[in-house]
């Protein structure tokens, strides 16, 4: 199955997309590439682009040298001309305002990879946090092993680049959030006890409104079965509510 990758551009560093587009292309399967660029401020697209300039460069280079490793991934990118068509805007300070944009230009969230790897903290745990609430599951970080910061692996003149960390022991993991288990579990809880409790408070104001009407109207018998219904619907708000403190604190 083919997938796109919607890579959030903030980083200076070209090398790290080099090796995350790498990656993605030879290992997940992508084959679309859009970037999502901040919005929040002038002359942002006009950076994005310089940046996404210079990993094509980087890219180019790489790929005479160690076309085994990079030359799909190179060929994969979108060309300049194609850029305007691949670039998302998204404000970066609330990210959340993009999902509805996003849900129309990729319609299977199955298939879409966001990676936040060149993301500040701020930017990455919003985005992580809006996004799986809202259905975008597959929110990815690329991260080098330790060892690649060792003395050891400088005496040894290796690089921080894909051709020397996708090795016969592989020097990276690319993390997904929704593998985690207890992120995208969590989330999808708290999701489901959300709308649980707004339809039982929507059926307890109903109950309400019946009770005290059929009291109005001397209904006293139905007035005692309507408001036994009540009490049990707030019992479960509560109880449903409980639970929910209980999960948080472990």
């Amino acid at each position: 199955m083919t997938k796109q990758l919607l890579l959030f551009i903030q980083s200076d560093n070209p090398g790290l997309y080099v090796n995350i587009l790498t990656h993605c292309v030879q290992a997940e399967n992508v084959r679309n590439i859009y970037f999502a660029v901040n919005s929040g401020a002038v002359g942002n697209l006009s950076e994005a682009r310089s940046k996404i300039k210079k990993i094509k460069d980087r890219f180019e280079e790489l790929s005479v040298k160690y076309p085994d490793k990079y030359k799909l991934a190179c060929e994969t990118m979108p060309s300049l001309s194609q850029l305007e068509e691949r670039i998302i805007r998204v404000l970066f300070t609330n990210p959340e305002f993009s999902i509805k944009d996003l849900k129309e230009t990729f319609h299977n969230m199955n298939k879409l990879i966001v990676d936040i790897s060149g993301c500040n903290k701020k930017v990455s745990s919003d985005v992580i946090s809006s996004y799986i609430l809202n259905g975008i599951k597959h929110i990815c970080c690329f991260e080098l092993d330790d060892r690649v910061y060792s003395s050891e692996w400088k005496v040894q003149g290796l690089s921080k680049d894909y051709h020397d960390i996708c090795r016969d022991i592989v020097y990276y993991e690319y993390i997904d959030f929704s593998r985690a288990g207890t992120t995208i579990k969590s989330f999808n809880r708290m999701r489901s006890q959300g709308k649980l409790i707004t339809f039982l408070l929507i059926i307890s104001i109903v109950l309400g409104v019946i009770v005290f009407v059929l009291i109005q109207q001397q209904q006293n018998v139905l007035a005692q079965y309507a408001a036994i219904v009540l009490a049990l619907v707030t019992g479960l708000g509560l109880i449903n509510d409980l639970f929910g403190v209980a999960d948080r604190l472990k």
